[in-house]
């Protein structure tokens, strides 16, 4: 009887542990890393702050445990569709379904590991380092036999991630409800997305001739004492952008951001009232580059393929430089209600006209059929994701592998 007791008893406390990292995994997509509340939490799955800590010694070990079940969620995920998968292609839609379709799913999205201390910063990313390697070869895998064009195996993995990822967070950022349907028809469009692609023709191709640079640079007076404040104002944003894209929101910090441009904290807090004030006005640039890049490509007259292409493509060029506009992560519901709901509203303006982009190439013939709200909303990811594994020299290491 004993022997049963103790059983039922570590199988109550997994079931618990379980519980208390899915609704931690959900609290660091919605607030970020730093803002998940332990006594919230503790409420939420119906345990005692004292009994809370039973399972976790902190709030960075909570995120560790969360990020840990991520890691080994997606190998599990990742074993299974290699056993089911007959082809490589079949492998590939199973991850996807199993990561986005699943109560898997609600895991923690891998954005501020440098919240972490030493060494668990360093297990979470050979983790997921050993993730993207089984995904890389398996798209390999797909090359050599032929079922793949010839394509950057690992940029592929990488991208396929990136939509995963952007999957989990885009409900928060877009204000819609996320529920089995939802997942399924999500899951159903990132597969597609990455397997087929957006263009009715193989053989087409697609130059990009606009750099990101033509569209943002501007000539200012160094003399002119609000311009030039203004000019020191767009280094530090885009200099925390860069850090807050690599590093986490709460992986980041302002002496971090000083150090980078060769500034002091103080210099900072000159500029921004505290690190929440320097976020908004990250996020306010963004905003401006993304519905900046949508109507440049909306302006050119081509086919709506080409005009959702050129998004990407500026996208990823703004992503790759060295002031990229700060991706949409974790963190979203820790802003104030008034700003939460202006970026709500203008990331659905952006994915409005983004999918209206390939609607038209539907129309025109020049994008295939496919579910075009959904694979513009997911294709975000790609572009989104970059700065968390884009080495600091840019696209030329990776094309030279």
């Amino acid at each position: 009887m004993a022997a049963k007791s103790g059983k039922t008893g570590k199988l109550r406390a997994l079931t618990r542990r379980d519980a208390l990292l899915q609704e931690a995994a959900r609290q660091i997509n919605e607030l970020g890393a730093g803002a998940v509340s332990i006594n919230a939490l503790a409420d939420a799955v119906g345990l005692s702050r004292n009994a809370l800590y039973y399972y976790v010694a902190d709030r960075a070990d909570l995120v560790f445990q969360c990020y840990l079940r991520s890691c080994e969620r997606t190998t599990e995920d990742l074993a299974i569709a290699l056993d089911i998968g007959e082809t490589t292609a079949a492998c590939i839609s199973s991850f996807v379904v199993l990561s986005m379709n699943g109560e898997q799913s609600q895991t923690a999205v891998l954005s501020d590991q440098d919240f972490l201390p030493e060494p668990q910063r360093t297990t979470i990313a050979s983790l997921n380092r050993h993730n993207v390697d089984t995904l890389t070869a398996l798209i390999a895998d797909g090359i050599k036999t032929g079922e793949f064009r010839p394509v950057n195996a690992r940029t592929a993995a990488q991208a396929l991630m990136g939509i995963v990822n952007w999957a989990r967070l885009s409900a928060n950022w877009l204000g819609h409800r996320s529920g089995p349907a939802a997942r399924k028809r999500a899951a159903d469009a990132a597969s597609d997305l990455f397997l087929n692609g957006i263009s009715s023709s193989k053989e087409s191709s697609f130059g990009c001739t606009i750099r990101t640079e033509q569209l943002v640079t501007r000539t200012w007076n160094p003399f002119d004492r609000e311009q030039a404040a203004e000019q020191r104002i767009a280094q530090l944003t885009g200099a925390a952008s860069a850090l807050f894209n690599r590093r986490g929101l709460d992986g980041t910090s302002l002496d971090d951001i000083g150090m980078s441009v060769g500034a002091t904290k103080g210099a900072v807090y000159h500029y921004f009232d505290d690190k929440a004030a320097l976020i908004i006005s990250c996020y306010e640039r963004a905003f401006a580059l993304y519905e900046k890049f949508v109507a440049e490509a909306a302006s050119i007259p081509d086919c709506g393929r080409d005009r959702s292409l050129m998004v990407m493509h500026l996208n990823c060029q703004a992503q790759a430089g060295a002031a990229p506009p700060l991706m949409l992560q974790p963190g979203i519901l820790s802003l104030a209600a008034n700003q939460r709901d202006a970026f709500i509203t203008r990331s659905n303006k952006l994915w409005k006209a983004s999918s209206k982009l390939m609607k038209q190439g539907i129309k025109d013939g020049s994008c295939r059929p496919c579910d075009a709200a959904l694979v513009s909303e997911l294709s975000a990811g790609a572009f989104l994701w970059l700065p968390k594994w884009l080495p600091l020299t840019g696209f030329k290491k990776q094309e030279g592998q």
